[in-house]
């Protein structure tokens, strides 16, 4: 299994913006259809430029992204990331914390695993 783990939490529009471009590069160097992406954004600021970047980010990295979870998330931001979700049409799903983000992405790889036959 093999999860990117991107951390912006606390950040300033400018710095996420810097996380990104860098996750883009990162997450095209894998197979497609083979990464499991997990994003801290507890407490990040966002404004219009980085709502922009987000969804162009989101959606460079699709083909190479099997699914996404996200944690840390204010009820505003979640609206924001709700409608990044919809612009992109990527399995994006919103936690409260990362552990549980991380179990959801450890069942999400167990659902395509082949079963075991002996």
């Amino acid at each position: 299994m093999k999860i990117v783990y991107t951390d912006i939490s606390d950040s300033s529009p400018e710095m996420a913006i810097r996380v990104f471009e860098r996750n883009k590069t990162i997450i095209s160097e894998f197979d497609k259809n083979s990464v499991y992406s997990l994003v801290n954004a507890k407490d990040v600021r966002f404004n219009s430029k980085l709502i922009q970047v987000v969804k162009e980010t989101v959606k460079e990295n699709n083909p190479y992204v099997r699914a996404t979870a996200v944690s840390g998330l204010n009820t505003l931001t979640r609206l924001m990331v709700n409608s990044i979700v919809s612009f992109t049409g990527r399995e994006i799903k919103l936690f409260e914390n990362e552990d549980e983000a991380k179990e959801w992405l450890y069942q999400r790889f167990l659902d395509v695993q082949p079963a075991f036959t002996p």
